[in-house]
Parts: C-alpha cells; sequence; structure tokens
C-alpha cells in the first residue's frame, strides 16, 4: 500500500509539472480528444466517403510529429542512468528514440483508432483509407525517429562549421525565439481548421451567401485566428531575455512590433484567404471581424508578455475572444468597447514585461 501511495505522489507530481510546463497545448489536446469521444460514443460524427476531408489530419498530424522530433534530446542522462547496464550506448540511445518517435505520433495513433472503431461498412475503398492511415502512421514512427537519431549523431560527431548567414538578424533572432515546437504544432492545428472551413466554404457557398448564415463564417475564422495567435503564450518565456536585457535592451513596443510582424508573416495566407472569402459573403462583416481580430491579436500579445501563469493567460483570453465575438454580433455603437481590455493589457505588459529578465 505504501509503495501504491508513494509512486501516486510520483505520477500526480509529473502530470502537474507537465500541465505547467504546456499548459494550453495540453487542454486544447484533452478539449479535441473529448470532443471527438463524445460525438463518436453518440453517433454525432463517423467517417464516411462524404466526410473525407478527415483524411487530410492524417498528413498534418504526421507534419506535427515531424516538428516535434525536431527537439533538442538530451541523452546524457540516459547514458549515465544505464552506463553500468549491459547495453551499448548505441542501444540505449536507439530505444530512447523509439520510445520518442511512439510519443511524437500518439495522437496520430489515437485518430487511427478512433476512424477503425468508426467505419462499420468494410468496403474495400474504406480498407484502402484505413491500410493509407496506418501506413502514414507507421511512416511517421519510422521518420521521427531516423530524424532524432541521424542529428543527434550529427550533433556530437561532426564540428558545424560557421558559415555567413543572409537571414536578417532580426527575423533571425525572432524565428529563433517564438518559433517553438508548442507554437509550430498551434499553426499546423490551425492550418488544418482552415483546410476545413474552405473545403465546407466550397462545397455550400449557396450557405454562406444567405444573409441568415453570414456571421457564421466569420465567428467561426475568427476561432481559428484566436487559436493560432495563442500559441505566443507558450513562446514568450522562451526568448533570449538574457539577451533582450543587456546586450539589446528594447522596450515593450519594440516587442509588439516584433511579434505583429512574427504573426503576419505566419498568418499572412490565412488573412489573405479571409479576405478573399469574406468579401465574396459580405464586406461590412469583414470589416467589423478584420477590427475584431485586430483588438484580439494585441490582447493576446499583450497577456502574453504580461507575468502570470500560462493557465490563468488560457482562461483569460478565451474569456476575452469570448467576449468580443459576442459583442460582434451585437450593434456596431459597442465595438468601440473592445478596445478597453487592448488598452489595459497593454498597460500592464508595460508596466511587467521586464521582469521575464529576472526569472
Amino acid at each position: 500500500m505504501a509503495l501504491i501511495i508513494f509512486w501516486s505522489k510520483i505520477a500526480i507530481s509529473r502530470m502537474l509539472s507537465l500541465l505547467k510546463s504546456s499548459a494550453f497545448i495540453i487542454i486544447w489536446a484533452m478539449i479535441i480528444i473529448g470532443a471527438f469521444i463524445y460525438a463518436i460514443i453518440n453517433k454525432h460524427f463517423t467517417i464516411t466517403l462524404e466526410t473525407q476531408t478527415l483524411l487530410l489530419a492524417a498528413p498534418l498530424l504526421l507534419i506535427a510529429s515531424l516538428i516535434n522530433s525536431l527537439k533538442y534530446h538530451d541523452t546524457m542522462p540516459v547514458l549515465i542512468k544505464y552506463s553500468k547496464s549491459k547495453y551499448r550506448n548505441k542501444i540505449i540511445c536507439i530505444r530512447y528514440y523509439l520510445k520518442h518517435a511512439f510519443f511524437n505520433n500518439i495522437l496520430l495513433i489515437i485518430f487511427n483508432i478512433i476512424a477503425c472503431c468508426s467505419i462499420t461498412n468494410n468496403s474495400a475503398i474504406n480498407n484502402f483509407y484505413l491500410n493509407l492511415m496506418f501506413g502514414i502512421t507507421l511512416l511517421s514512427i519510422i521518420t521521427s525517429f531516423l530524424i532524432m537519431y541521424f542529428k543527434n549523431n550529427y550533433n556530437n560527431k561532426i564540428m558545424i562549421k560557421q558559415k555567413t548567414s543572409r537571414i536578417n538578424p532580426l527575423i533571425k533572432s525572432a524565428l529563433y525565439d517564438y518559433l517553438t515546437p508548442d507554437f509550430l504544432v498551434l499553426i499546423m492545428a490551425s492550418a488544418a481548421f482552415l483546410i476545413i472551413v474552405v473545403t465546407e466554404f466550397t462545397k455550400n457557398i449557396n450557405y454562406f451567401k444567405d444573409a441568415e448564415n453570414h456571421s457564421v463564417f466569420f465567428i467561426i475564422m475568427t476561432i481559428i485566428f484566436s487559436v493560432g495567435f495563442m500559441g505566443i503564450i507558450e513562446s514568450v518565456p522562451k526568448i533570449n531575455w538574457k539577451f533582450q536585457a543587456i546586450i539589446s535592451p528594447n522596450d515593450i513596443n519594440y516587442h509588439i512590433k516584433r511579434t505583429i510582424l512574427l504573426l503576419g508573416g505566419i498568418y499572412g495566407w490565412l488573412f489573405i484567404l479571409f479576405i478573399i472569402f469574406g468579401s465574396i459573403i459580405n464586406i461590412m462583416l469583414l470589416i467589423k471581424y478584420l477590427y475584431c481580430i485586430t483588438v484580439i491579436l494585441l490582447t493576446t500579445i499583450n497577456i502574453a508578455f504580461t507575468i502570470i501563469n500560462k493557465l490563468v493567460k488560457f482562461i483569460l483570453l478565451s474569456f476575452i475572444a469570448a467576449s468580443i465575438i459576442w459583442i460582434s454580433s451585437l450593434s456596431a455603437v459597442f465595438l468601440p468597447v473592445l478596445i478597453i481590455p487592448a488598452v489595459i493589457t497593454f498597460l500592464k505588459a508595460k508596466n511587467e514585461y521586464r521582469e521575464w529578465s529576472l526569472l
């Protein structure tokens, strides 16, 4: 009994530490997985030939796993742990990377299980799709392992020569600071949602042209942008704040401009598609929701630079985004009210952003 309590405490502490380090990603993963399980149990969602757009999730999850494989993996603690075992270092590293390759593809594996359980018609086409998804999963696991294994060998055995980079140092530093694996996963999720929305738009364009359904498209796109922008929450703590504080001190306006330019470069194609489809549906609603998305963008950046818990930031941003979407459905007279959270969060970020260099 004592051992059960001991290991239970360790498991709980590790789960809490994982939730603390990547709270946003874990919460969204739990929400998405829970929504899929609920829909499948209640037969609200099935994989059929009419919903083949779900198959687009497999290659997107594959790309997300490959992005996670590019993380730096320190094998020294593992080699020290098994230094007195009968295994050679090469075997220890292989086992270590195989385990991480499996965990990198856990969402893809869960997706395959759900797809397999959902398909009841054993036709040749459905079996082909299942075999295709299983093949993608196996390919993803093998590729993830090879990337981690050879990347480790490359870093350990080959001296990387310093070469002059043609990339602007400001752009390069922004990419290093902000493009964390968690942020890249959210970019992939936003792209997946966008593909689904665009597919449904092209299929049911008459539905969105109906006056009563105009706001549906804009609300969905606003939610997608809100989810994508929240990746900044995970990136800001990982900025090289010692460099920003000592070598290159800058004010909050510099960081906000740099973040806006980075998000504009990443989601610029999404803005272009949003403007194109939005102008087809309703030009006035397009202008209104562009304003709402801009407010959400500024508020998200401001909150990201404040010194509060990441879980609190996620809850606060979710509440603000929901409030902005609700107010956007009211009369245009209430739109100036949306500036209030952006101004308040800016003042708070201006007073607190320098504290990141003290952490």
